[in-house]
Parts: structure tokens; C-alpha cells; sequence
């Protein structure tokens, strides 16, 4: 799982990057009406939110799926709060541009929902390739011709 971890680790930093410069760049090129203040909380806040979700799914034990669901729902729960008190806290603090930092979050936040949605699908592939590979050969299914 460590190894797994550390390629998610990198992918998801190289991602939120990308899509951070890639984002402000259309931003401020293309739809530069959409310009706010504190453009950099965005992708921060999903980066951060990413990091979570790698770690917690890391230290998750992989041989109870039930469980790993349960987190997956929790954490995207806890994703949907923070992200309603990271809006409230701009809106409080930047009444004039709140429109534009809340369409520029809910691209990211649907972006960040795809991109943990793979991720989640790849920890379990690995999960269930781990799994059975610490079976017995008697316990495997096999497919009878």
C-alpha cells in the first residue's frame, strides 16, 4: 500500500498543479470577469482535501470493504461541510467576488470529485489484488471449463 500511496501522492500533487496554474491561466486569460481575490484557496483547499483522503485511505484497514466505504462516504461528507464553511468564510470576507469564487469551486469541486472517485477505484483494485493474492490456492475461485 506504501508504494501505491506515494505514486497517488505524487499524482495528485502534479494534478492539483496543473490544474491550479491551468486554471488560473484560463481565469485570467479567457474569462477575466471571473477574477477574484484569493484565487489560491481553491486548489489549496482540494489539494489539502486530497492529502486527507490518500492518507486516511493508507492507514484504512483493506480487508474489510464495508469499512472502506464507510470512509469514503465520511470523507466526502466532511469534504461537502468544510467546502460550505471555506464559501461561508469568503463570502464574510469578500461579499463582492463571492460569485465568481463560488463557480470557480464548484468546477473544482466536481474536478476533485472524479479525480478521488479514480483514485478510490484504483485503492480498491489494489485492495482486492492484495487480498487475493494472500488466499490459499484452495480458497481462489476458479473458473471451470
Amino acid at each position: 500500500m506504501d508504494r501505491l500511496a506515494k505514486y497517488l501522492y505524487l499524482f495528485h500533487t502534479i494534478i492539483m498543479i496543473v490544474i491550479g496554474v491551468g486554471g488560473w491561466l484560463v481565469v485570467h486569460h479567457i474569462f477575466p470577469q471571473m477574477k477574484f481575490n484569493g484565487y489560491a484557496i481553491v486548489p489549496t483547499f482540494f489539494y489539502l482535501m486530497g492529502l486527507i483522503f490518500i492518507w486516511r485511505f493508507k492507514i484504512a484497514p483493506f480487508h474489510n470493504s464495508g469499512h472502506i466505504v464507510n470512509i469514503y462516504m465520511l470523507l466526502k461528507m466532511i469534504k461537502t461541510f468544510a467546502s460550505f464553511i471555506v464559501i461561508a468564510i469568503y463570502w464574510l470576507i469578500h461579499t463582492t467576488y463571492i460569485k465568481n469564487f463560488a463557480i470557480v469551486f464548484a468546477i473544482y469541486y466536481i474536478l476533485s470529485i472524479i479525480w478521488e472517485t479514480l483514485m478510490y477505484l484504483r485503492m480498491e483494485k489494489y485492495m482486492k489484488r492484495e487480498f487475493e493474492q494472500n488466499r490459499h490456492p484452495e480458497e481462489r475461485e476458479h473458473i471451470v471449463e
